[in-house]
């Protein structure tokens, strides 16, 4: 039997759906940023906020797991603004170029633009998998420790190195691809978050990396990340998400 996610009937719902942006997001995960973080942030940049987001917290995920297309979250359900019309996709990555494409996220519509966020995006989350794998996943401490020294060397100090210099040859503007937000911004500034927890700022700071921290800067002056970050929702997975994942 196919999965409902996998469904062909839903692709009326998402020819339907796909080009609007009026719709209402429910993404179902843990209690943290984790792997959904980044599908709310580009919910909260679409919308203007998050007044049209609605964050289901798996309380009974044992339950629940075999329901799901792969055993894991997050989940995205869309809903039509009548109510009519809903679709589901699965997959982070997914919902995320699902909802940086919906939201126009990808430049400026050109395929060359679109293939340059895509290459600064996956490179990134390579970056992002790395320090989920080895660091913040690593619940024995002398374990984690161990693997800090080879995951700044191998890993975040190549990725430092080269993105800052692609940044530069931008403008250091804070963006990636011209001079608007993309899906690689909203990437790196979540991966900023994962290297402070890895190292402080020792690596990643104003000073140091200019053009790294101003997505960052130019990111929280976005007015939907601003509203979505100064609510108390946001507030309450962060400090669960640097109890649980330490960033």
């Amino acid at each position: 039997m196919v999965h409902p996610f996998f469904n062909p009937a839903q692709a009326a719902a998402f020819d339907a759906l796909a080009p609007k942006t009026d719709s209402t997001f429910e993404v179902r995960y843990f209690h943290v940023h984790g792997q959904g973080g980044m599908s709310r942030t580009l919910i909260a940049i679409g919308t203007g906020g998050h007044s049209r987001l609605t964050n289901v917290h798996e309380g009974d995920w044992p339950e629940h797991k075999p329901t799901t297309p792969f055993g894991v979250m997050p989940l995205l359900t869309e809903t039509s603004a009548d109510g009519k019309t809903k679709l589901q996709i699965a997959e982070s990555d997914s919902i995320e170029r699902y909802l940086a494409r919906k939201f126009g996220l990808f430049g400026n519509g050109s395929a060359f633009e679109e293939v340059l966020v895509n290459t600064f995006a996956n490179n990134t989350q390579a970056l992002i998998m790395e320090i989920f794998n080895k660091f913040a996943l690593v619940e024995d401490a002398e374990v984690k420790a161990a693997n800090k020294g080879s995951l700044i060397t191998d890993h975040i100090a190549r990725w430092i190195k080269h993105h800052e210099e692609h940044l530069q040859a931008n403008g250091a503007n804070g963006h990636y691809v011209g001079n608007k937000v993309t899906l690689a911004d909203v990437k790196t500034e979540y991966v900023i978050s994962m290297i402070l927890g890895v190292s402080g700022d020792e690596l990643v700071s104003a000073e140091k990396t200019p053009a790294i921290w101003r997505i960052r800067e130019e990111m929280d002056k976005v007015e939907g990340v601003a509203a979505w970050k100064a609510s108390e929702e946001y507030k309450s997975l962060d400090k669960e998400n640097f109890e649980f994942l330490a960033y």
